[in-house]
């Protein structure tokens, strides 16, 4: 170690140095809401869309997000996906923005937002976890969750004698409250071709008026291709 005097220069870090220990604070303290990408605008407006219009939505909402940047770009390498969709993750636009970027981490430290992202795609890659917090439209708060599980023991083809590839099972939930019927909330699980939805409601008569219209629900789903395996509508235990 060399000798120290009250003239040695004091130690600094590099600006990549600042990044990474921001990543790696943000990991090991950071709270669920630095986990969750946060919707900056509405995800549609006062008019209820179509249904294919929400769906479409709701998957470019995650899929531009920046958290599966580094497999678009593979893809779009490969020829699979488009540059104008690239155009729209994050990255790229810090790319395009990369001279106003430099000059502010020159004078104001690193830019944190890219460390939280990196954050958020390291706990989603491990955790095979999605959280999504904002609003669906003006005034109506959503949180959202995607997880992605498996399941070990499929037998090939449904036959005995061997186990195959482990089963993929996709979660997705949603949680609201409203005005009239209060909070409720609706977990989607999704294994091989059969589609389960439970809905529980913080209030029974909102638990009564809901299971009144699951007819509809059910219909809709059978007419999109989707036939419902089970559907639980329950209050909600305190």
């Amino acid at each position: 170690m060399p000798d120290l005097d009250p003239s040695t220069p004091q130690a600094t870090l590099s600006n990549t140095a600042r990044v990474l220990t921001s990543v790696l604070s943000t990991a090991q303290g950071g709270s669920a809401a630095q986990l969750a990408l946060i919707g900056k605008s509405a995800l549609f407006g006062n008019a209820a869309p179509a249904a294919e219009q929400l769906a479409q939505k709701l998957q470019d909402t995650i899929s531009q997000s920046g958290l599966f940047y580094e497999s678009h770009v593979t893809e779009w390498a490969k020829g699979e996906r488009p540059l104008t969709e690239l155009m729209r993750e994050p990255q790229m636009q810090r790319m395009l923005q990369s001279g106003e970027t430099a000059a502010r981490a020159a004078t104001n430290g690193p830019d944190l937002s890219a460390a939280q992202l990196i954050n958020q795609q390291l706990h989603t890659h491990e955790q095979g976890r999605v959280q999504w917090n904002g609003e669906a439209w003006p005034g109506q708060p959503m949180q959202w969750e995607i997880r992605r599980e498996q399941r070990d023991g499929r037998k090939n083809d449904g036959q005995d004698g061997g186990d195959g590839e482990p089963e993929q099972i996709w979660r997705s939930g949603v949680r609201f409250r409203f005005p009239m019927l209060g909070a409720v909330s609706a977990a989607v699980t999704l294994i091989g071709g059969q589609v389960h939805i439970q809905v529980q409601a913080d209030d029974g008569d909102t638990a009564d008026t809901l299971r009144a219209y699951a007819s509809r629900l059910e219909q809709a789903m059978e007419a999109a291709g989707a036939p419902l395996s089970s559907l639980t509508i329950a209050q909600e235990a305190p």
